[in-house]
């Protein structure tokens, strides 16, 4: 009985681990073979804004979050389930996208979008303007700056 047993276990174990590493291989092969999304610190938007100085710079919090203060020269596009998409593919095709939300996962959801999009260059502002405040960075109340088409 304990042979048995012991079988069973090493075959299902084999089973559970070639079936592990074979779906996650896939995901990262689909994800290399179409555009990225990069992750970045938005600490680092400096550093990124003289990299790519015609990124263009992307909020995607509520309409409260953007009047309570943004990033200087930034767009806003609202998360709005209902209105977020057509702004997001008239972006064109031919500058870097940076964008950020609060804290971080609003961001990942429209940099995700952007890819499934076709996006070439998207760069995921991680840690949100909650970590820019946190770092003493200052925040802009001017008008957004618009969109191009």
């Amino acid at each position: 009985m304990k042979p048995l047993f012991f079988f069973l276990l090493s075959f299902c174990s084999v089973l559970i681990l070639s079936s592990c590493g074979s779906s996650a291989l896939q995901p990262q092969e689909s994800k290399t073979q179409s555009n990225p999304v990069h992750e970045i610190s938005i600490l680092r938007l400096d550093s990124l804004r003289a990299l790519y100085p015609t990124a263009l710079l992307i909020d995607v919090r509520s309409d409260e979050e953007w009047a309570a203060g943004h990033l200087s020269q930034s767009s806003f596009i609202s998360f709005d389930w209902d209105h977020r998409l057509d702004p997001l593919k008239s972006l064109p095709n031919d500058r870097p996208v940076l964008v950020y939300c609060e804290a971080g996962g609003r961001s990942g959801v429209i940099a995700e979008e952007l890819r499934i999009l076709g996006h070439p260059h998207i760069i995921d502002l991680i840690g949100g303007i909650e970590a820019w405040k946190q770092a003493g960075r200052d925040v802009s109340f001017e008008q957004e700056t618009p969109l191009p088409h």
